[in-house]
């Protein structure tokens, strides 16, 4: 058999077919958690190539064209119809009222109303703007009064958010930081001439990829220098124990990003294509941090989760200590607000993610915490404060 017109048009059709399974396949690792797509495409541009020279040089018979053919297309439409999903994504929550939560106990029959009522707020809320989870955690008359969790610390597997499960503060790590300032100010230990400043690091810092086992930030040093002690623990003996903030600690140096995706220490890229190619659509693959700790969600296009939301870039805080690199629970945080008025907000790579509101008059501190960037936690929290004051 020689090579004839037809069949080079054959050979380049088969290959478009391929390189546009590849590309899709790319695209769609590069934005959604559906790693074997790539592996998929990848083969698919593979035998793309192999079939279209054994077409061109007239080696395959008619009917095997065909079939070639015919399963290229099939593929090409399947990741075709899998990058759509991505780029018109569906809900996460399309109705509020089914929003899955976990409550840690009944509120009392004193707050019973407002919180059924708070309850439904948040739910719209989640459902509205996309957030794959949501916590909350209220104060009323100086005593927590309601904990609940709202839908997902992970998409994938689907874990449930609840009222034990910690998110990540980002800036807002400075509302507890300026707290173990103060206390050595108090004591005389240390001269604040200017208040602690959140670190505003672009996407690319330098210092996401790098591990630290005691922070560099300004702040934490300060304060170490100061105290006379470790940073993280002055924090631990003199600020979250007093308070019984149990569930509130820093980023780890080791646990967090263990596999050190996107850092000088990852894996060389063969491996990097069996640990994402094969073995994460298993359930198996590369770890990006605790289970303890809410998976951190950005918005796929621009700055609005209504878009579709994809898994933040992994990266390690721990060289930014008091200035970005404590979680904590909404029920740490609002027994933290009991003790010192005023609250704030928090972000990570620009979007908020954690609101602290304290009402001190009236006894009251309201914590919403959010696995996804650009969620309006504030806008949360005061709606939820304004049913309580009522």
């Amino acid at each position: 058999m020689t090579s004839t017109p037809p069949n080079r048009l054959k050979a380049l059709a088969l290959l478009a077919l391929g390189f546009a399974s590849s590309a899709a396949g790319t695209f769609i690792r590069r934005t959604d958690d559906l790693p074997g797509v790539t592996l998929l495409g990848g083969l698919c541009l593979l035998a793309s190539i192999l079939l279209a020279l054994g077409i061109a040089g007239g080696k395959l018979p008619a009917g095997a064209v065909r079939v070639a053919l015919g399963v290229g297309l099939v593929m090409a439409l399947f990741e075709g119809a899998v990058a759509y999903r991505i780029v018109v994504p569906a809900p996460l929550h399309p109705d509020p009222r089914s929003v899955p939560s976990a409550v840690q106990a009944a509120p009392s029959p004193l707050w019973t109303q407002a919180v059924e009522q708070a309850r439904q707020v948040v739910r719209a809320a989640v459902s509205e703007q996309n957030i794959p989870g949501l916590s909350v955690a209220v104060a009323a008359n100086g005593a927590l009064v309601w904990a609940e969790g709202f839908g997902w610390a992970d998409i994938k597997h689907r874990r449930p958010v609840t009222p034990e499960m910690r998110f990540r503060m980002g800036t807002g790590s400075t509302l507890l930081t300026t707290a173990g300032a103060r206390r050595l100010v108090e004591q005389g230990r240390l001269t604040l001439e200017l208040p602690l400043q959140a670190v505003r690091a672009e996407d690319e810092d330098p210092r996401f990829r790098q591990r630290c086992e005691v922070p560099t930030d300004a702040a934490s040093v300060a304060i170490a220098r100061a105290a006379g002690q470790p940073f993280f623990t002055f924090m631990q003996q003199q600020v979250f124990q007093p308070l019984g903030m149990n569930q509130t600690g820093a980023e780890s140096s080791t646990a967090e990003n263990p596999e050190h995706v996107g850092e000088p220490e990852e894996d060389p890229p063969p491996f990097t294509i069996i640990h994402d190619g094969l073995l994460n659509p298993l359930g198996g693959g590369r770890r990006y941090g605790p289970e303890s700790i809410a998976t951190v969600y950005v918005p796929r296009w621009g700055t609005d989760p209504r878009r579709g939301v994809q898994g933040m870039r992994p990266r390690n805080y721990s060289c930014f200590g008091g200035s970005m690199a404590f979680h904590s629970t909404p029920s740490d945080l609002v027994r933290f607000g009991l003790a010192n008025p005023g609250g704030g907000d928090g972000e990570l790579v620009g979007g908020q993610v954690m609101s602290l509101l304290t009402v001190p008059d009236r006894g009251i501190a309201v914590a919403v915490m959010a696995n996804v960037t650009y969620a309006d936690t504030s806008g949360i929290a005061r709606r939820v404060a304004s049913l309580l004051i009522r």
